[in-house]
């Protein structure tokens, strides 16, 4: 079981139920991976599969390919952020 700490930004904050951040875990997948991350994450709220769809994701304050998920391991305790788009003025 690997454990890793979500942070959520703008719409992705309202789709984790107005959370910045909480620990999850990914269980039972050896090696854990970004897309299994991503799928803990929408398994626990349904509602941020769309805003991944348009989101940036960093691993650790480095941003990653989205082509590259499957292959990007997680390790105990890193950081995921969820950034979706920004728009103002």
């Amino acid at each position: 079981m690997v454990e890793f700490k979500a942070l959520y930004f703008a719409s992705a904050r309202d789709a984790a139920q107005d959370k910045a951040f909480e620990i999850l875990q990914i269980a039972d997948k050896q090696p854990a991976t970004m897309a299994s991350a991503l799928e803990c994450i929408k398994v626990t709220y349904p509602k941020m599969k769309s805003v991944l769809e348009s989101a940036m994701i960093a691993l650790n304050e480095r941003y990653c390919d989205k082509d590259d998920m499957a292959s990007i391991e997680i390790k105990d305790m890193d950081t995921v952020a969820i950034i979706p788009p920004v728009s103002g003025g």
